[in-house]
């Protein structure tokens, strides 16, 4: 008897859902079947949830209380809901990422549409599952504060910038991001897809593999090991004034003196010893003697004079602290230069010409 009473229940419960979707019934009528779908909500078998979860969500006229029961109920009662019903706030569904599980979270971010500070709650979990979704749903609202979230916390996933690739619009700055992120096939799919300059995406991906590159110098400890790779560097062309500031910036002295000795064909300690004293006819000679543009000259002098007051107080390790402070400084010595992170200075660094 009970499992007759329960199939009896479950096929009742799909007959109202119906109806009540569909919007065929009186008044008085609908009264009734909302204490029915408020005790389905709550009390009835996982399989009658189901059904009544996924007969209902689409329901315009299905009230948030029993919207919410059910958003909050185990995925597969869940899901449906989460998915599909107008019936849920933007505050309701922030609750549920708060504390859902990735396939609620999921099922919020495919949505048909997402508004933005959902989407930023879903960008917020750092679940690649989840952002893949998100990413994927042409109705999802994502900000600008959003994308550069996402852009650090997946640079090197390239099933998410492929996923960026495709959105239909991009802000511009994010762009400029991404093509210096991304594998040459994507780049041209950016390039096509968004009406970006391709020589701009040329030097923004020249500006990627330079920041990888300085990010690997200045893990180097011994002297022979930076000699070596001075030398490599300069032998193929591509030890350049702005790989060296960036090594500066970075606080590695003994590179930067040895990228300079190569340069300058002199000896790596004779140069170490010339950058003690900044701003001295020596190190001015040292400079253009390696034949670094004259343009960028006070941009190094800028950064040299931070690190090497750095190292002075707290040792051989530049602060992170600093970096603002390296930002704040070069915008000051060149006023073209945006105020933003130390990556789109440098990038706009290397854009400068000597007439700026």
């Amino acid at each position: 008897m009970e499992g007759l009473a329960h199939r009896n229940a479950g096929h009742l419960a799909i007959q109202a859902a119906e109806a009540f979707s569909r919007g065929v019934i009186s008044d008085s009528e609908r009264s009734a079947a909302l204490e029915v779908f408020r005790w389905l909500a709550c009390h009835t078998e996982v399989d009658v949830r189901q059904s009544f979860a996924e007969h209902i969500k689409s329901s315009p006229l299905l009230p948030d209380s029993i919207a919410l029961t059910l958003a909050q109920d185990i995925e597969s009662v869940a899901t449906p809901i989460l998915r599909t019903s107008l019936a849920l706030s933007d505050r309701d569904l922030l609750a549920i990422i708060e504390t859902g599980s990735t396939e609620k979270q999921c099922a919020i971010a495919a949505r048909d549409t997402v508004s933005a500070v959902v989407s930023g709650a879903l960008v917020d979990t750092g679940k690649q599952s989840v952002v893949e979704v998100l990413l994927a749903n042409a109705g999802a609202e994502i900000s600008e504060t959003s994308y550069r979230k996402l852009l650090d916390a997946f640079a090197e996933e390239p099933d998410v910038h492929r996923l960026l690739v495709e959105r239909s619009a991009l802000p511009f700055a994010v762009q400029e991001r991404l093509v210096a992120l991304v594998c040459e096939d994507l780049r041209e799919r950016l390039v096509d897809k968004h009406s970006f300059p391709a020589a701009l995406a040329d030097q923004l991906a020249r500006h990627g593999r330079e920041r990888a590159l300085a990010q690997s110098l200045v893990t180097l400890a011994t002297a022979q090991e930076i000699e070596a790779a001075a030398m490599r560097l300069h032998l193929n062309g591509t030890l350049s004034a702005t790989l060296l500031l960036r090594v500066l910036c970075a606080g590695h002295l003994e590179f930067f003196g040895t990228g300079l000795a190569t340069l300058a064909r002199i000896s790596a300690p004779k140069a170490q010893k010339v950058l003690r004293d900044t701003g001295t006819p020596a190190l001015q000679s040292l400079y253009r003697k390696a034949g670094l543009p004259g343009h960028l000259q006070k941009a190094f002098q800028v950064v040299l004079e931070i690190v090497l007051q750095a190292r002075r107080k707290d040792g051989a390790t530049l602060p992170e602290a600093l970096e603002q402070r390296i930002v704040t400084d070069l915008v000051r010595a060149y006023r073209r230069l945006s105020p933003d992170g130390l990556e789109s200075v440098m990038f706009q660094i290397g854009r400068l010409t000597e007439q700026d």
